[in-house]
């Protein structure tokens, strides 16, 4: 496995339990009924310091237990595989703005979502497009680890 092709799986994990976390305290805050603003600030906080603090705590680890090959220049083929995943990334980014913008201009349609958690618009909309980079993020990823393994 490669340096690269490592550092992408520990930073898929690292995504998926720092948003899994996140979203498994909003959503005990919704079946609790006690999702506040201050609530989500604090877990989007959370977020921001733990990904900030784990992928720094990632690299240096990766690079010091292959300190050989972390200095390595992308290749050709590192290259195409980063593009492709940015490129499904990107689509998905789009289409969930493309949703956030929709219900912006059209919040009738979504009413009774900010009903049942309670929290103004501009929150939902927050909400929605961290999950639109979220599944692109994982999906980068995964489109990479995938072409790692497929072999190009």
């Amino acid at each position: 496995m490669s340096y690269k092709e490592r550092s992408i799986w520990v930073s898929l994990a690292i995504t998926i339990y720092i948003w899994f976390n996140y979203f498994s305290t909003i959503y005990h805050s919704v079946q609790s009924q006690n999702l506040t603003i201050s609530i989500m600030q604090s877990a989007l906080l959370s977020v921001v310091i733990m990904t900030v603090v784990l992928e720094i705590l990632h690299h240096i680890v990766i690079a010091i237990i292959d300190n050989k090959n972390a200095n390595y220049d992308e290749d050709e083929r590192d290259k195409k595989i980063a593009l492709l995943g940015a490129n499904n990334a990107y689509y998905i980014l789009s289409f969930t703005t493309i949703v956030a913008v929709v219900h912006l201009l059209f919040p009738f349609m979504s009413h009774h979502i900010e009903a049942l958690i309670n929290l103004p618009n501009e929150y939902v909309i927050i909400n929605i497009i961290i999950i639109g980079a979220l599944i692109a993020e994982i999906s980068k990823f995964a489109t990479q680890v995938f072409y790692y393994r497929k072999g190009f």
